[in-house]
């Protein structure tokens, strides 16, 4: 109801109030009253130029190509047994496979005594980093053939020293189905 009594006065003294004018000092006043905003930065300042990026991704081309050309450069390729001895690469496979299934058979033991295990993974760890040496000095020894007999019989005594631990373990297994037995029958 106000609303339309209100409504209904601006109608009807619609031509007085378009006829009054405001003085300026209200709009001094107005004005002064106003906060002041500074107008925000032009996007343009704000945007990267695009021949900038492209400066940058051309030097990061420049150094990508040059760090790859130098890698592949320096690149050797890696001898292979193979390649030097047919006879001593088979032996090379023999123990190697040899080697793998008597690992296995120690991992199976991992957990019934693990300071044993770990102790028995440690000599063979010292092995391995004397093969992979050996394998690495494949490519510039002067004796090759002779390298290769020094990884095989490396290899060889890592197929004995396993051998001789799974022998302790069957020992220890032994004992302790012993002790077992013992046990059981007081």
């Amino acid at each position: 109801m106000m609303k339309d009594k209100l409504r209904r006065f601006v109608i009807d003294n619609r031509e007085e109030f378009d006829e009054v004018e405001v003085p300026a000092e209200i709009w001094g006043k107005i004005e002064s009253k106003i906060e002041f905003v500074a107008p925000k930065k032009a996007i343009t300042e704000r945007v990267v130029k695009i021949g900038f990026l492209l400066k940058i991704a051309a030097s990061l081309t420049l150094v990508c190509s040059i760090g790859l050309f130098f890698w592949i450069i320096n690149l050797k390729p890696t001898a292979v047994v193979a390649d030097f001895d047919s006879e001593l690469a088979k032996q090379q496979v023999h123990y190697a496979s040899l080697i793998e299934l008597k690992r296995n058979e120690i991992k199976n033991f991992k957990n019934e005594d693990p300071d044993l295990y770990r102790e028995f993974s440690g000599e063979l760890k010292k092995m391995e980093i004397n093969y992979e040496k050996l394998q690495n000095d494949l490519n510039n020894s002067p004796n090759p053939e002779e390298t290769i007999k020094a990884m095989i019989t490396n290899l060889q005594i890592q197929t004995e020293v396993l051998s001789q631990q799974l022998n302790i373990i069957q020992q220890i297994k032994k004992v302790k189905q012993q002790q077992k037995d013992g046990t059981q029958s007081i």
